[in-house]
């Protein structure tokens, strides 16, 4: 019987997702058993807590407008497993993404054991190898320097997104310990963009690139000022760096997209792309053609998706909901996995934002959180309304059932929440 393309998402879904990662050593073993092809590649490589996989979608976006081919490696995927490695914004075909699983199969046979992300980075890896690219956007995984990702060769530029509270028990307690782990990724010759907003950040990550003598740039929220929104689209006006005196759309609803987008077109700059005004000109229309699933996505009329899942993202999840005008009531699909900092989840959710009526519901694999603990954390800070249904297509289906016209549903909690919902929607054809 033929192996099929179905049967490849069948073997990498059976290998352990959350046993302890390879070692950096170990993944530039398997890379060096498939051709080592990162070897010539130009790699833009982007670690953080949060705003990673939207960072690389705006990098992705203006460096295509800007006539370059792209592969972009993130994770997780929302629907398919394809989505984690796309060209020029594509994810891959199903015929390439088998014939990668088979070689990486065949040519690491002997290497040992090989977890979830390390065979599915191998193989974005394997697939940019063949596309003849210009460049690849690269998230990491988890962290930096220990990440699988950081076997590569020096990138053309580190890219380091907001950092905050999460994997606390890999990455460290505190925030500069996590900043160092985050600027694991920096190696000699990058340029190096980073997020400044967090001054205990910042000294870490420009200490680890003086090291080398990188050339540093940092973005905050200095960089723009809100002109507001227009059309579901963020619109502000920039004032520093390379689109000072211009003012951008943003194609989400969310303000902390701005940073990402800055920081993103920072990123293009350090490249050299952003020296003429017609590339300027270009790279906006790049971000504002930019599409990256679940993140405040208005996906069906009164109902938004958005992947934040830990206590940082769910704090500016929490100020996009107020930004966002309703007539009638705001509404909330929630669910959490279990290694998160529920507590301060729930505290974001119940003291800062105005729900009207939360839905509780469970992810459906491993990392379950029970409903009931996820109740009972919210009632400490919310006292509206709070309703269990574990199942998330009937929940997803209730809460719908109660939304009237004018009100507001937003989904939010865990990217596997996100990711089950968006396909309940493509089943749906909505």
């Amino acid at each position: 019987m033929m192996f099929t393309y179905d049967d490849a998402v069948k073997a990498i879904d059976a290998i352990p997702k959350f046993l302890e990662a390879p070692s950096v050593e170990h993944t530039r073993a398997v890379l060096d058993a498939i051709g080592a092809p990162d070897q010539g590649m130009k790699i833009i490589h982007v670690a953080g807590t949060n705003g990673k996989g939207s960072v690389c979608a705006f990098v992705t976006g203006m460096l295509s407008a800007l006539g370059m081919k792209v592969g972009t490696f993130t994770s997780p995927h929302l629907i398919k497993m394809n989505e984690r490695i796309k060209v020029n914004n594509e994810p891959v075909s199903d015929e390439e993404f088998l014939r990668s699983y088979l070689t990486v199969k065949e040519k690491c046979s002997s290497l040992g054991d090989m977890n979830y992300f390390e065979y599915l980075f191998a193989m974005g890896m394997d697939i940019f190898s063949h596309a003849d690219l210009d460049y690849v956007v690269l998230e990491v995984g988890l962290g930096g320097r220990m990440d699988g990702t950081n076997a590569i060769v020096p990138p053309v530029c580190c890219a380091i997104t907001s950092i905050s509270h999460d994997h606390v028990e890999v990455l460290g307690h505190t925030i500069p310990e996590i900043a160092l782990a985050k600027a694991g990724i920096i190696k000699p010759g990058a340029k190096v963009v980073y997020d400044a907003s967090r001054p205990e950040a910042s000294e870490v990550i420009c200490k680890e690139a003086a090291l080398y003598g990188n050339d540093v740039t940092g973005v905050d929220a200095s960089w723009f000022e809100r002109a507001g929104l227009e059309n579901g689209n963020l619109v502000i006006d920039v004032k520093k760096g390379p689109l000072t005196g211009r003012r951008l759309t943003i194609p989400f609803i969310a303000d902390y997209q701005a940073v990402n987008a800055l920081l993103a077109v920072s990123v293009v700059d350090s490249l050299g792309y952003l020296e003429t005004e017609d590339q300027k000109e270009i790279a906006m229309r790049g971000i504002m053609m930019t599409k990256w699933p679940g993140r405040m996505q208005q996906v069906m009329p009164g109902v938004y998706i958005d992947g934040a899942h830990n206590e940082d993202g769910i704090g500016k999840f929490v100020q996009a909901v107020g930004a966002v005008s309703c007539s009638g009531r705001k509404m909330l699909l929630f669910s959490a996995v279990k290694e998160k900092d529920v507590d301060l989840m729930a505290r974001h959710i119940g003291m800062e934002a105005d729900f009207d009526q939360i839905t509780i519901t469970e992810i459906e694999n491993s990392r379950q959180l029970g409903c009931e603990i996820l109740a009972e954390q919210l009632k400490k800070y919310y006292d509206g309304p709070v309703d269990i249904c574990p199942g998330i297509d009937r929940a997803f289906e209730k809460a719908l059932a109660e939304k009237k016209d004018n009100d507001i549903l937003f989904i939010a909690g865990s990217l596997y929440l996100a990711g089950s919902v968006m396909e309940i929607l493509e089943k749906k054809q909505v």
